[in-house]
């Protein structure tokens, strides 16, 4: 029992995780999209149920009222059939011609000798009614004996007199304006009874309230104009979810502008309660991370000035020392120290880099450096071809520190050259990213350490025998300085050898 709870309290969690997925994947990914999608649903979906119900109840109204109608006309109907059934035979049809020059009837009656066979009309469920009703109320009429047949016809095709005679053909003096509404094409409702002459009593007639017959079967939610109006009102809320959605887009452009070069972007802390929770923990947040660097520049700077005065110290005595073997490997770790402290604060001041932003073309620059190193005498090549992209305009420009970029740029060109020369350099933009590719030739590095290998200080044995002189401080310094401007830098051991360097950069 509680093996099958288990596993279906596990199915459900599945399944829950499944609804999530597919809603995050397919709803709208914007705040205000989202706001609406949830407005519209929860709007339509009870107003839906409200009309419904008033549906419900105004159908059963009509259906009432129709009823109500409907039998007062029934027992019109009858009373004029009984006047004619008690009538004899041959005062009938001078009676009907008297009433239609007198234009005194009520009806539109007539008196064949033959049934008349009128054409099928699609009866909605309110002419149902009607007809249902004038069946029971003069099926029950005692003074009818002979048979009773109810139906409705459309006017222009309504046959009256015999099966060939249309009512549209009919003098006007006959009264048929009673029954053809221009431009109106209501519904005619005909009764004949037989009587005991076999011949048939012809009676039809307009309902007192035609519109009755006409009930929308849409609920009002689907209707046009109210789904017209639904559209317009959502206009509007979108309108007011937008202003108040705002201030969260102006928040997310301060905190990628301020994730680029750390440098404070003012919020304004006005708008909803959570909004201004939201912005004042933000602009806190911006004030405590500018301190922490200063702090950090400053620490390194007093560490730098307090270490020098005892490695200067020591290295006096050192040199004092005597014998050779003792005083080489003290002077050696000396050095070493310094470097690392001289290391360190070169990368604080390398990544704390204060530059106004400006239009940086990335294949010039990328030339330039790649020229240069050659006139060194450094393999390095530049793979791009400026001439395949002639006939789009700027297309590698991006707004970003231009110094930034040309120190991250030249410590991996650099690294290239030290540690596996030739160094091979491609660009490309693809899906709003411009993709510099930097490959060498080298032996790579080992597997599982692509990410590894950016921590400071960390230096292989290959990069150790290469560059003795280095610190492990160049990739770190280039993700940083690749980060500041949005992008993303990243190694992988390349499948035809040597290591391929991938720096992403953002089109603004």
């Amino acid at each position: 029992m509680s093996g099958s709870l288990s596993e279906m309290m596990s199915n459900l969690k599945l399944y829950w995780q499944t609804v999530q997925h597919r809603f995050h994947e397919y709803s709208p990914r914007t705040l205000v999209g989202r706001f609406l999608m949830v407005m519209f649903a929860l709007v339509f979906t009870s107003q839906l149920l409200v009309n419904s119900l008033w549906e419900r109840e105004m159908v059963s109204d009509r259906q009432e009222a129709l009823v109500k109608v409907a039998t007062n006309v029934a027992l019109r109907m009858s009373a004029t059939i009984e006047y004619f059934v008690t009538l004899p035979a041959e005062f009938r049809k001078v009676t009907i011609n008297k009433l239609r020059y007198m234009g005194g009837a009520r009806y539109f009656i007539t008196l064949n000798s033959e049934f008349i066979n009128l054409a099928a009309y699609h009866n909605s469920p309110a002419h149902q009614t009607v007809v249902n009703v004038f069946k029971t109320e003069l099926g029950h009429a005692d003074h009818i004996d002979g048979q009773v047949k109810v139906a409705f016809s459309r006017p222009e095709i309504l046959k009256v007199l015999d099966n060939q005679t249309l009512l549209r053909d009919l003098p006007d003096n006959w009264g048929k304006e009673t029954l053809m509404v221009d431009p109106l094409d209501l519904p005619v409702l005909v009764i004949q009874v037989e009587l005991d002459n076999k011949e048939w009593l012809y009676l039809a007639t307009l309902m007192p309230d035609s519109s009755i017959l006409f009930i929308d079967s849409r609920p009002a939610p689907l209707q046009v104009s109210y789904l017209l109006w639904m559209l317009v009102l959502l206009g509007f809320a979108s309108m007011a979810i937008y202003f108040m959605v705002s201030p969260f887009e102006a928040l997310s452009a301060a905190a990628r502008e301020f994730g680029r070069d750390l440098e404070p972007v003012a919020v304004p802390e006005r708008g909803c309660l959570e909004y201004e929770r939201t912005a004042r923990a933000f602009n806190q947040m911006q004030k405590n991370i500018r301190h922490y660097m200063s702090d950090r520049k400053q620490l390194f700077s007093g560490i730098s000035h307090d270490l020098k005065t005892p490695i200067t110290r020591l290295r006096l005595r050192a040199e004092m020392l005597e014998d050779d073997r003792e005083r080489e490997p003290f002077i050696n770790d000396l050095e070493h120290l310094e470097i690392m402290v001289k290391s360190a604060l070169q990368m604080v001041s390398d990544t704390d880099i204060h530059e106004n932003p400006q239009i940086v073309d990335l294949c010039r620059m990328l030339n330039e450096i790649t020229l240069t190193a050659q006139s060194v005498g450094q393999r390095a090549w530049f793979l791009h071809r400026r001439d395949d992209w002639l006939d789009k305009v700027n297309i590698f420009e991006i707004t970003g520190k231009p110094l930034a970029l040309k120190r991250c740029l030249e410590n991996l060109i650099g690294n290239a050259i030290v540690y596996g020369a030739p160094a091979n350099i491609d660009l490309e933009r693809e899906h709003g990213h411009i993709v510099i590719t930097i490959r060498d030739s080298g032996p790579g590095i080992p597997e599982g350490m692509e990410e590894t290998i950016f921590k400071p200080y960390l230096r292989l044995e290959h990069g150790c025998k290469k560059n003795p002189d280095g610190n492990g401080l160049g990739l770190a310094t280039a993700r940083h300085l690749a980060r500041i401007h949005g992008g993303s830098l990243s190694l992988r051991n390349h499948p035809e050898g040597g290591l391929e360097v991938t720096l992403k950069l953002p089109v603004n």
